[in-house]
């Protein structure tokens, strides 16, 4: 079920989200925000295995890039201190 919740924006984070609905060509800025939350989850999740970067490959030019996603790094440093910590 569906809640209601009211978040505020400051001008900049506004334009983002707008841009990030635009691109994505999402029909509201609720599913814009929906779907980049999943995003982050997903990606926070494989940090915590230890993943830090994110390959993206154009399958037209098999170009590949890999991006480095600083809060990743953070996530999976941490995961990796606690799991250190426990293991003494």
């Amino acid at each position: 079920m569906a809640q209601k919740i009211v978040f505020s924006f400051d001008e900049r984070s506004l334009k983002s989200l707008e841009n990030v609905q635009g691109r994505g060509k999402f029909p509201t800025l609720a599913t814009a925000l929906s779907d980049s939350i999943q995003i982050s989850e997903f990606l926070q999740d494989q940090a915590e295995e230890g993943f830090s970067e994110v390959v993206v490959r154009n399958p037209k030019t098999n170009k590949e890039k890999t991006i480095t996603i600083p809060s990743l790094r953070r996530v999976g440093r941490s995961e990796s201190r606690s799991t250190y910590s426990s293991a003494s």
